[in-house]
């Protein structure tokens, strides 16, 4: 008894920072409808924006990650997701002609990791029969469709369709960063009744 009490104590921390995620998952959806809203930025505002919302990411995934560290599962996917966001976000934001130039590749990768991530996580939240994990699943696996047609061909992308997908990208990662953090509301609102 005295294991799942503390099994429980160690859930009800873990899951009491779900904010976070949510605002992660908010800057996201409002970058994604700005550019749709100012759609004719600058290719390199757009490198440089996307680097900054990159990096932004990235450190709110790994403090997430940093005060979960008696999670139960999914911990490390975070950490290693928020860990790879930074160094990238720093690299698109310092050298702008290299963001320019490779912004297809970093947004099919960077997609492919935001998806991968959805998907560990969605399904560790279903391992703890959360409801509504499908979603954070499922927008996992639309990330990561985005993301391969991205990365099959990224010379076919000219300006306008980087623009355009990246608003695209930023809105299903919103969606699934707001997904999980309401899954991870809702867990701490269960675990602080038990």
């Amino acid at each position: 008894m005295n294991r799942f009490s503390s099994l429980i104590e160690n859930s009800k921390q873990a899951v009491r920072y779900w904010w976070l995620l949510l605002i992660v998952g908010i800057v996201l959806l409002a970058v994604g409808i700005l550019i749709f809203i100012f759609p004719m930025q600058s290719y390199l505002g757009m490198a440089v924006l996307f680097g900054w919302v990159m990096l932004f990411a990235g450190v709110l995934e790994v403090v997430l990650s940093s005060v979960n560290k008696h999670f139960i599962t999914g911990r490390g996917w975070m950490l290693a997701g928020g860990i790879i966001e930074i160094v990238l976000g720093i690299i698109l934001i310092f050298n702008v002609a290299l963001s320019a130039a490779t912004l297809p590749i970093f947004l099919g990768f960077w997609l492919m990791l935001r998806g991968f991530s959805a998907i560990g996580l969605g399904g560790d939240m279903n391992a703890m029969d959360i409801p509504g994990s499908g979603w954070t699943i499922f927008a996992g696996i639309l990330l990561l469709l985005c993301a391969l047609w991205i990365l099959f061909q990224p010379l076919v992308f000219g300006t306008a369709a980087v623009v355009v997908w990246v608003g695209i990208s930023l809105l299903f990662a919103g969606i699934a960063a707001c997904s999980l953090a309401m899954q991870l509301r809702q867990a701490h609102h269960c675990l602080d009744n038990k």
